[in-house]
């Protein structure tokens, strides 16, 4: 008896084979949002205020959503029987998988940048805190240490206008 296959079987058969091959890429760009959504929590909240410590994002289903039910695996297809048109079919699954890729691929590069671009903006964040911290006290020791200059100017030396008249003193 020769199995038969629906056109949807065939090209998710040609989806779920490629995309077993970059299934890590999920889990790298997943790692990637989590390490970046870590730095930003130690950046802006403070924790020392009673804020609760960063925990792993959750995001349950709106209502109506479903999910009730198990979702199937696809079967297997078996490329020996397919025809002409069923590998055509087939080989447009394996071609929106590497397309779905190729758009992984550009979200982990996006993804590095800006975590990249974050700890850059941290680093020159904490380094210019950490030297204004550090120079407030040499600053302040110079202004309360240094007698304070003697002034040239006698008190009349400068002409005063009286108010409301063009009269100088």
């Amino acid at each position: 008896m020769r199995t038969k296959y629906t056109p949807v079987e065939i090209i998710a058969g040609g989806v779920a084979d490629t995309r077993e091959t970059f299934a890590e890429l999920y889990v790298e760009l997943h790692e990637l949002r989590q390490e970046a959504a870590a730095y930003y929590y130690r950046a802006f909240v403070d924790t020392d205020d009673g804020a609760e410590p960063v925990a792993p994002s959750f995001h349950p289903a709106p209502p109506g959503f479903g999910g009730n039910e198990l979702a199937r695996p696809a079967r297997r297809v078996d490329l020996t029987r397919l025809t002409d048109a069923g590998l055509t079919l087939y080989v447009f699954g394996v071609q929106s998988a590497l397309a779905e890729r190729e758009e992984l691929v550009r979200q982990i590069e996006a993804a590095q940048h800006d975590l990249e671009r974050m700890l850059i903006a941290m680093d020159g964040t904490i380094a210019d805190v950490v030297s204004g911290l550090l120079r407030r006290p040499a600053a302040l020791d110079r202004r309360t240490s240094a007698p304070p200059e003697a002034s040239q100017l006698e008190p009349w030396d400068v002409p005063v206008r009286q108010p409301g008249t063009e009269n100088y003193l």
